[in-house]
């Protein structure tokens, strides 16, 4: 406050009662020292500066409008706690840290402003630093469960495993199902030389997580090393099936970030998730609102034609297919989705040069070769089918579907022994998808006009399907045998 204002004020008061007067000017110096002590603080970093010219023209709009509300109010904590979210959503750490420590010199007690310093400096690689907020935001909120298991996972990291382990159990404590506590707890057991207490956690995430990849990979190794070869195999197979799917996190405050995040990528992020949940209607929502985002997108767009695809909306497909490769003729998804589409509707040599544009962006890519070889198959070029089959193989030993179709395509052409050898190779799959590899091969000897040996690999099939409860396959394998007794 002015010098001179003080002053005229304080002369206006002491025309009345002297002691009154004396007490308002004390308020009034207090007032203004504090003012002028809070503008000063000498810990409260500089407001960041923000590069955005890398950002498409919402996303920058939105970060220079929250930065330009800060300097309007530098000393808000909600407006420094805001900027400093959306920074964190687009990966800009560096001065998203920055606002979070304006905030905790602010507001020392903000939970928020902890926990998210300490994860975007875990993020940075700042383990030291991550640990040290994390346990300030667990201080400050002692219940916030995903706070427990990302300063777990930091603690392990840094072989703090006791620590790790209390925090762990404390965890499972307020949440039993969680997956990933389960996990995380089961790599500190392993740590610390308890391969059976991991064993039971590891077997309790995939429980509750069925396709939790990491998780059925370490039960792998773990029964392996335990003798239990039959079992580890088993949970081999199911990594492979899923190596990367992981359980979502529950996390309020980083789906609280994600959900500031407009960019394209964004967006297509939350379609894949709510397709994976069925719910392809908001899935398209997303996916519009990406292209509407970014009308270049060319994630957006192939996104656009798988989606259409499986919709059977082929004039939509198309639409996008033409946005997608505008400005990449190669772009790979989309031309995979298009060209499959096109093979669809019988549309083979359009679909051959689809998935060619494929092999010209990536020459190694194991389903485009199986795709352009089965689209040469049906357009009678066996030779090209061949070669493209095989370079799939080349690429990718465990593309079973490339195994069947080579297989198919030697048996016809009286190969039996290499085709039957193919055959053995693409029933060498998960448990749960062999029954409906053998069904396929014994389609293939019946097409062959080997009768007798299509039943021995149907029973075969009929007889897994059996095991593993799938009803509707093994009603149909025993509509095809009673229908081929009927025939001989």
């Amino acid at each position: 406050m002015p010098a001179r204002t003080t002053r005229t004020i304080a002369m206006q008061l002491m025309k009345g009662n002297p002691v009154p007067v004396l007490l308002g000017i004390l308020v009034i110096v207090a007032l203004a020292l504090a003012g002028y002590l809070q503008s000063r603080q000498p810990d409260l970093p500089a407001i960041p500066e923000v590069m955005v010219d890398d950002f498409s023209r919402p996303v920058r709009d939105q970060i220079l409008a929250a930065r330009a509300q800060l300097l309007a109010a530098p000393q808000d904590v909600g407006r420094n706690l805001a900027l400093g979210k959306i920074l964190h959503a687009y990966q800009l750490l560096p001065p998203a840290m920055r606002c979070y420590r304006r905030v905790r010199v602010l507001q020392p007690d903000a939970f928020d402003a902890a926990y998210l310093l300490g994860i975007a400096q875990a993020q940075a690689g700042d383990d030291a630093g991550a640990i040290g907020n994390l346990r300030a935001a667990l201080a400050l909120k002692p219940d916030y469960a995903q706070a427990k298991l990302r300063l777990g996972e930091l603690l392990y990291k840094t072989g703090e495993l006791a620590a790790a382990r209390s925090l762990l159990e404390a965890l499972l404590v307020q949440e039993p199902a969680s997956a990933w506590g389960h996990h995380r707890l089961a790599q500190v057991l392993a740590a610390l030389a308890d391969p059976a207490g991991a064993i039971e956690h590891n077997r309790r995430a995939v429980e509750l997580y069925p396709d939790f990849g990491p998780a059925h990979y370490a039960l792998a190794l773990a029964l392996r090393d335990r003798g239990d070869t039959a079992q580890a195999q088993e949970h081999m197979a199911r990594y492979r099936e899923h190596p990367e799917q992981t359980p979502p996190h529950v996390d309020p405050l980083l789906q609280a970030l994600e959900d500031l995040d407009t960019s394209a990528q964004a967006h297509v992020r939350r379609a894949k998730q709510l397709e994976r949940a069925g719910r392809m209607p908001e899935a398209e929502a997303e996916l519009q609102q990406a292209v509407a985002a970014e009308p270049d997108s060319e994630e957006a767009h192939s996104y656009l034609v798988w989606l259409y695809r499986r919709l059977n909306d082929t004039e939509r497909a198309e639409q996008h297919y033409r946005a997608a490769t505008a400005r990449v003729p190669n772009a790979i998804m989309a031309n995979l989705e298009y060209g499959s589409l096109l093979a669809e509707q019988g549309r083979f040599a359009a679909a051959a040069a689809a998935f060619e544009r494929v092999l010209q962006a990536d020459p190694e890519h194991s389903q485009a070769h199986t795709l352009l070889g089965q689209a040469q198959d049906e357009l009678h070029q066996p030779e090209q089918a061949e070669q493209h089959y095989r370079q799939a193989l080349a690429s990718d030993p465990g593309n079973q579907r490339a195994a069947v179709l080579l297989g198919r395509l030697l048996l016809l052409a009286g190969q039996q022994d290499a085709a039957a050898e193919l055959f053995a190779q693409a029933a060498a799959v998960a448990p749960r998808e062999r029954p409906y590899y053998l069904q396929r091969i014994a389609q293939i000897w019946d097409e062959a006009g080997r009768r007798d040996r299509a039943r021995t690999v149907l029973e075969q099939a009929r007889e897994l399907a059996g095991q593993q409860g799938l009803h509707r396959l093994r009603g149909e394998i025993e509509q095809t045998l009673a229908r081929w007794g009927e025939t001989e």
